[in-house]
């Protein structure tokens, strides 16, 4: 059987609006990402225990994403208190890296790939690699994410 399917392309604006003593201030920046033909779009709940939001591999698997494919990934925080700390990993949990962020309540987080560079023993810096797990904790509260990947 052949895909009906046809690449598409994402458009991605981002744009900062303030005033400052009168002066309007900020920009929009436009970027386009094409050969789009995956997109998965979720919203869950993040409790204050540790879970798997993504995952990322070399492989096709069950509910995993091929990292090579990864070209956008949006991570939105819809609590209006709370935080929620994302945790970047890869490797087993021997020789496991990682890299944690604060996402804010009401904040969002891009990235536009899975290569990120993390250390268990606090080297120096040697390579990115790809991540294979994305996980998130809730500070206090539980909270509602949404979640936007798309891929090639």
């Amino acid at each position: 059987m052949a895909t009906t399917l046809s690449n598409a392309k994402l458009t991605v604006r981002v744009t900062e609006e303030v005033t400052l003593n009168g002066k309007e201030l900020g920009n929009t920046n436009t970027h386009t990402l094409f050969g789009i033909n995956e997109v998965s779009e979720r919203i869950f709940t993040i409790p204050t225990s540790q879970v798997t939001i993504l995952s990322a591999s070399s492989a096709v698997g069950a509910g995993t994403f091929l990292s090579s494919s990864i070209k956008y990934i949006r991570v939105t925080n819809l609590d209006d208190a709370n935080y929620v700390r994302l945790s970047f990993a890869s490797g087993s949990s021997a020789t496991s890296n990682t890299s944690d962020f604060k996402l804010e309540a009401d904040r969002t987080m891009l990235f536009t790939n899975t290569a990120y560079s993390g250390s268990a023993a606090n080297v120096t810096f040697g390579a990115f690699n790809d991540f294979t797990d994305l996980k998130g904790v809730a500070n206090s509260a539980s909270v509602d994410i949404e979640l936007f990947v798309a891929t090639t």
